[in-house]
């Protein structure tokens, strides 16, 4: 019988690596017949998404940090959830999860299958959808069928023609932050920029807005929220201090309450955690309840991969910043915690994202640079590439390459002073990606 099932498991996991090879991987931003098309889809499979609480995100930064707090506040409140977020680091699967276990190889082989009977029902082909819709459908299915009680939908890219916008009306449209990345492929500017996001706002949802949102992008989206009719959830501030800060988490200090600790560090991350707290006045307005001390025990245990990740006993820090907006909330923790060694950096970065900007703000900050090459094949500047622009710019740090980039922590913690000097990993999600092969990470 082991082995039996041993051998089952070896086809499926043959099979599913079969299967995300095969996918569209091609990003069709400027499409406008995606997202029609994926609703076509979620109009054969009986509308899934009409059958969930979607609470949908979108913005540049704090997506994925503000649905993590959610979910942990949400489950340790007795609610399950179901987590669609993009991209991944370790494993493909992690996009969807329920209560932080990603689907298994065998679910998702099924839900693929599935998938390809109605297609062949409705006389199209496999390739019909792109990598990036199929895992948007199938989380879908997979939330339905597990009966989850919320579902935490993170936009991929902008939020107009992301395949993410097909849904129906969702429980909640939700924005982080939001600020000018990925020119050219969703706008030239922060308004439109703004406009493109704000397209996920749909007639009946309530709309909440990161509280420090640029007044430009807050302009629009009001806008929108007006013109389909939808409500915008109003809100007073909560008054959220910062008591200490380290590597390991904050303390905080919420209206005048001590004793919740936040579980990921980076002062930044309180602005993700105020949108959280709106998030839970609005489920509350809407009857759902929430228990101060479990709430409080959720934000404790908030764990997310790869996200200002510490781990205390090598005394790395694991943070997917790939983005000006990014590397400035880094760099404003690692000055926060006053580290007596300047940090060594493991750094890869991708060749469309504005690099130069990313890295005037952080090399001040650190004594020495390995330069990785991210794990994105078309996009990536290559190891060298960006070892050559470091030595030529800045000739008060120290650079090596590290060929292969799985070999760059052990290259780091062979040069670094001594275990008080931190190692920080950031760059992009494709150089955590890229080193994260033997899942150390994890």
């Amino acid at each position: 019988m082991e082995k039996a099932s041993e051998k089952r498991e070896a086809r499926i996991a043959i099979r599913y690596k079969n299967i995300i090879k095969s996918l569209d991987n091609t990003w069709h931003v400027l499409d406008d017949t995606r997202v029609p098309i994926v609703r076509q889809v979620l109009g054969w499979l009986d509308h899934p998404d009409q059958k969930l609480k979607i609470i949908h995100i979108a913005g540049t930064n704090g997506k994925s940090s503000t649905g993590a707090m959610m979910g942990a506040v949400l489950q340790a409140n007795g609610y399950s959830y179901g987590r669609f977020s993009s991209p991944f680091i370790l494993s493909a699967r992690e996009q969807i999860c329920i209560d932080d276990e990603m689907i298994s190889k065998n679910d998702f082989v099924d839900y693929y299958e599935r998938l390809i009977k109605c297609f062949k029902l409705n006389s199209v082909s496999a390739d019909y959808l792109t990598y990036f819709e199929y895992f948007t459908i199938i989380s879908l299915l997979y939330f339905v069928d597990h009966q989850v009680d919320f579902v935490l939908f993170e936009a991929g890219l902008g939020g107009l023609r992301d395949a993410t916008n097909a849904i129906n009306t969702p429980l909640l449209t939700v924005f982080t932050k939001i600020s000018v990345d990925h020119q050219n492929l969703i706008g030239r500017n922060l308004t439109e920029i703004s406009e493109n996001k704000a397209a996920i706002i749909k007639k009946g949802t309530w709309v909440i807005d990161y509280a420090g949102q640029d007044l430009t992008a807050r302009k629009v989206l009001k806008a929108q929220t007006g013109a389909v009719g939808a409500k915008w959830f109003e809100y007073k501030q909560d008054q959220i201090i910062i008591a200490n800060t380290t590597p390991s988490g904050l303390d905080l200090i919420i209206n005048g309450t001590p004793g919740y600790f936040l579980s990921m560090p980076g002062a930044f991350q309180v602005h993700n955690f105020s949108i959280v707290l709106q998030i839970k006045a609005a489920l509350t307005a809407m009857g759902y309840t929430f228990i101060k001390d479990k709430t409080r025990k959720g934000l404790a245990n908030v764990k997310l991969v790869g996200r200002m990740n510490y781990h205390k006993t090598s005394n790395i820090l694991f943070d997917a910043a790939h983005n000006v907006d990014g590397i400035n909330g880094l760099v404003a923790a690692l000055n926060a915690w006053h580290l007596k060694i300047k940090p060594t950096l493991i750094l890869g970065v991708l060749k469309d994202k504005d690099y130069h900007e990313m890295l005037d703000t952080i090399v001040p900050v650190v004594q020495r640079i390995i330069t990785v090459t991210p794990n994105n094949k078309t996009r990536a500047l290559s190891a060298d590439e960006l070892a050559a622009e470091l030595l030529t710019n800045y000739q008060n740090v120290d650079v090596e390459i590290a060929s292969d980039a799985t070999a760059a922590i052990s290259l780091a913690m062979r040069v670094r002073e001594s275990s008080q000097a931190l190692i920080v990993v950031t760059g992009s999600f494709y150089t955590l990606s890229a080193i994260q092969k033997d899942h150390r990470m994890a």
